[in-house]
């Protein structure tokens, strides 16, 4: 196997490289932003020239909203015409379970619907002209890695749009038995073998999330985590608060990002 790393972050991304190589693995580290399509460019000619053409490419970004969004869309559209020619190969995108709706991230719910139905649709377009191109998209609870504090360093140091929180932050107890990242990378392999679209790590918190969401869609009520989350479902006519009639004096997208919300009221 030969691998090819990117990372914005060089200091880690030569750790990173350090620890391949110690593995006796052929590796190679490309500094890069994937929130820009042209050093997503450069990282897959470097990757072609020095280690050939790639077959597995994972993306997996959490950063900003410019790099959890775009970063999927511009790696995906870079590396995946490749592999379409090629007629081989394996396209990886984490999201997270994070996909019914979490007080004070609304923007990062999105982005990671969104990668999920990037990945949807990329599944069904090569399905229809019968690639042999797989697709696999990641849906995780927690993982024990450093993404929540690069998050708010690699926006500073970019000076990207960070995150826009429509509410603030609830306090969340974020548990310490979280799996490493080996063992989510194990079954990533274990997901690309078999040719499984969907990986849900996290087999519980699966469950726990789809039942939540059927069982409020079917009795009509808002959504709501499962129990034990501390959120509550309530049907909006007993909810006092949302059947008063008031309205807010800010809407929600007030608060985001001005280029979003000049797309959503033109």
């Amino acid at each position: 196997m030969k691998v090819a790393l990117a990372d914005a972050d060089e200091c880690l991304l030569a750790a990173a490289l350090e620890q391949v190589k110690a593995r006796n693995v052929g590796a190679i580290a490309v500094p890069t932003d994937i929130a820009d399509t042209g050093s997503v460019r450069t990282l897959a000619r470097r990757t072609e020239a020095e280690l050939g053409p790639p077959w597995l490419v994972c993306n997996n970004s959490g950063a900003s909203l410019d790099v959890n969004l775009w970063g999927i869309i511009n790696c995906v559209q870079v590396f995946a015409s490749g592999m379409v020619e090629r007629d081989a190969g394996h396209l990886v995108n984490i999201a997270s379970t994070d996909l019914f709706g979490i007080p004070g991230e609304a923007s990062y719910v999105a982005t990671t619907h969104a990668i999920v139905g990037l990945s949807e649709s990329l599944y069904r377009e090569l399905d229809v002209i019968g690639s042999q191109v797989g697709v696999t998209v990641v849906c995780p609870a927690l993982a024990n890695t450093n993404v929540a504090s690069a998050t708010f360093e690699r926006a500073g140091a970019r000076q990207a749009r960070p995150v826009v929180h429509s509410v603030p932050h609830c306090a969340c107890e974020v548990r310490q038995d979280v799996p490493p990242p080996g063992e989510l990378a194990e079954q990533i392999f274990a997901a690309v073998t078999v040719r499984r679209f969907w990986l849900f790590p996290h087999m519980r918190r699966r469950r726990e999330l789809s039942s939540c969401r059927s069982d409020t869609a079917v009795g009509n009520q808002g959504p709501a985590l499962p129990a034990g989350s501390g959120v509550a479902a309530q049907p909006y006519g007993n909810n006092p608060r949302r059947s008063s009639g008031r309205v807010a004096s800010q809407p929600l997208s007030a608060t985001w990002p001005a280029t979003v919300r000049s797309r959503t009221t033109c």
